[in-house]
């Protein structure tokens, strides 16, 4: 798990709400605090045979009709995660031991609070472990995620 500060607020906000920068992770959850609280989960009503929450992609819209205005949201906390044929194909990549049905998540963290906005990195495993080996490269593959994006990030 790392922490990473995002430096350009503004750009990494457009990325997230107007570019589709974000669209293929699948949203677990999310909260916004406006003039009110909306919160918003990812499950999907009707499961698809290989996704049991929607992209990030397809709630973008309807999270971005909250936050719209003309002042900034207090805060907003969204829980992104890599899809599960995502999560095989890095696991395949990687050649790791570790099978699929054995990975809960890997999560995006992403908190904005008081104009900070922080990205922190999650490995979810559904059986217990004492390797990290999966964890230390989600979180050298997040980092290069946000390089690739050309997203600035200093670690916290």
């Amino acid at each position: 798990m790392i922490g990473l500060r995002i430096a350009d607020i503004r750009d990494f906000t457009s990325r997230l709400f107007v570019k589709n920068t974000f669209d293929s992770f699948e949203l677990a959850e999310a909260e916004f605090v406006t003039h009110y609280t909306t919160t918003l989960d990812g499950t999907l009503t009707e499961p698809q045979e290989d996704h049991l929450h929607a992209t990030w992609g397809q709630v973008r819209p309807v999270a971005y009709a909250v936050i719209r205005g003309k002042e900034l949201p207090h805060s907003f906390r969204l829980v992104l995660r890599l899809s599960d044929e995502n999560v095989k194909k890095t696991l395949a990549s990687l050649g790791l031991s570790i099978s699929p049905e054995e990975v809960g998540a890997l999560f995006l963290n992403i908190l904005y609070n008081h104009e900070q906005l922080t990205v922190v990195t999650g490995c979810s495993l559904k059986t217990f472990s004492l390797d990290k080996t999966l964890e230390k490269e989600w979180d050298r593959l997040a980092r290069r995620f946000f390089a690739k994006n050309q997203i600035p990030v200093e670690e916290v």
